[in-house]
């Protein structure tokens, strides 16, 4: 089992009504695209024709999720991901 924290940040924390939590997963491993089918919320919010949607920015021990695989990243136990919605400007 693998227990894997993530934080919310701007936008997204009002929307989903949470800033961080714990994801207990029954495996040691698993991709950041399993993760998120295990947070319906979050995935229907990030992922649009089964890409993370623009502007997005999603950090696994501060490490852009583009550097280890995008959807495919390899998630393991004990890692921190922070993810960044789209910013606005004007």
């Amino acid at each position: 089992m693998a227990r894997i924290k993530i934080t919310l940040f701007g936008a997204l924390r009002e929307k989903l009504g949470w800033d961080s939590k714990v994801v207990e997963i029954p495996y040691n491993k698993c991709s950041f695209r399993k993760l998120l089918d295990m947070i319906p919320e979050l995935r229907d919010i990030m992922i649009e024709n089964n890409k993370i949607k623009e502007g997005f920015i999603v950090l696994v021990d501060g490490i852009h999720i583009q550097f280890k695989g995008g959807l495919d990243a390899e998630i393991n136990d004990g890692d921190e991901i922070s993810i960044f919605p789209p910013g606005g400007g004007g």
